[in-house]
């Protein structure tokens, strides 16, 4: 544990250190990493609520969410509405169908970049980095995200769940971005919120990480893993390139 935090505080002194100049793309996941997600999820579940119980709302987003956590089936399907519904036994067709259409209006509407998304994006695009998406979304879900924060035309590649058949931390979708690019691991940064999805199988492959602690919204305290750069920011991650 001495010896992870000694190499943290030289890290974050001195990143040339581990960045010296080779760098020739950046790997983003994009939820909790380029905009806060699960702010936009609980809205979505909050309008959910305020549709089914009307005025007599006497529960919190959360509830609901929670749902989607279960690992029952996946972080975006509708069955966890359902479910929800049908333990409550007030389920009906019509009803499911209507909370489907507001989850998934609210949950893009509510969308809402991190602070100073654009300007470091723009300044990593200036430096002649390919700039890429790794999701655990599917591709539709993943450009009406991106086109509806303005950033779709920011990236030359974008790695869905529906385009490689997995989810991280398989290494598919990492494995999939270097061979299109053409690039080694040791020229390419990925940056992520999650340790054990994100920052974990990226570094099995040799690849730089950052992981973006100001996204991570768990509370299962992993952060004693061993990552090439903290984020308290996004723009953060300028300091990489000076």
């Amino acid at each position: 544990m001495e010896d992870i935090e000694k190499n943290m505080n030289i890290i974050q002194k001195d990143p040339e250190q581990i960045y010296p100049g080779v760098l020739k793309a950046v790997l983003f996941d994009m939820d909790n990493t380029l905009f806060d997600f699960v702010a936009a999820k609980l809205e979505a579940c909050r309008e959910i609520l305020s549709f089914i119980w009307k005025e007599n709302v006497n529960e919190e987003p959360s509830v609901l969410f929670r749902y989607f956590l279960r690992g029952v089936y996946g972080f975006e399907d509708y069955e966890n509405i359902q479910d929800y519904m049908q333990e409550r036994n007030i389920f009906t067709a019509q009803d499911y169908r209507k909370c489907c259409e507001i989850y998934e209006r609210e949950k893009l509407q509510n969308l809402e970049l991190y602070p100073a998304v654009t300007n470091t994006l723009d300044k990593l695009k200036k430096l002649g980095l390919k700039l890429v998406i790794i999701t655990d979304a599917d591709s539709n879900h993943a450009l009406a995200r991106l086109t509806r924060v303005g950033l779709l035309n920011y990236f030359d590649l974008i790695v869905a769940a529906d385009i490689t058949g997995t989810k991280k931390p398989d290494p598919a979708h990492f494995l999939f971005a270097l061979e299109v690019l053409g690039i080694k691991p040791g020229e390419t940064l990925v940056v992520g919120d999650n340790i054990k999805r994100d920052i974990v199988p990226a570094r099995k492959l040799g690849l730089r990480t950052a992981y973006a602690s100001y996204g991570d919204w768990r509370t299962e305290g992993e952060t004693d893993q061993c990552f090439d750069f903290r984020l308290d920011k996004f723009s953060d991650m300028l300091e990489l390139f000076h």
